[in-house]
């Protein structure tokens, strides 16, 4: 469990870091950039982390998570501020991973 609490936070790290946003703010306002936020962070952290797990870590309903992992794909493909953001967060956790 202490992986994926490292795990997470380095995502979390990572996209708040891309976005211009500290994680408090990321998870407690429903500004567009904090959505997004969310959205980045669901979406690398479901590539290795069940969605039950994400909902307990992010404090995040199951259905919000679910609705975030499967919206949030389409959105980043169509956004080029997005598909920036996500390539950058994948690429620094992936770095400090190895």
């Amino acid at each position: 469990m202490k992986e994926v609490r490292r795990f997470y936070k380095e995502v979390v790290e990572a996209v708040c870091e891309e976005l211009e946003l500290d994680p408090v703010t990321a998870f407690s306002t429903n500004r567009e950039r904090c959505v997004d936020a969310r959205g980045l962070i669901v979406c690398l952290l479901a590539k290795r982390i069940p969605d039950g797990l994400i909902s307990a870590l992010t404090g995040l309903t199951r259905q919000a998570v679910n609705r975030l992992k499967n919206i949030y794909p389409e959105r980043i493909e169509h956004s080029f501020y997005l598909l920036m953001a996500f390539r950058n967060a994948r690429n620094k956790v992936a770095t400090h991973s190895q």
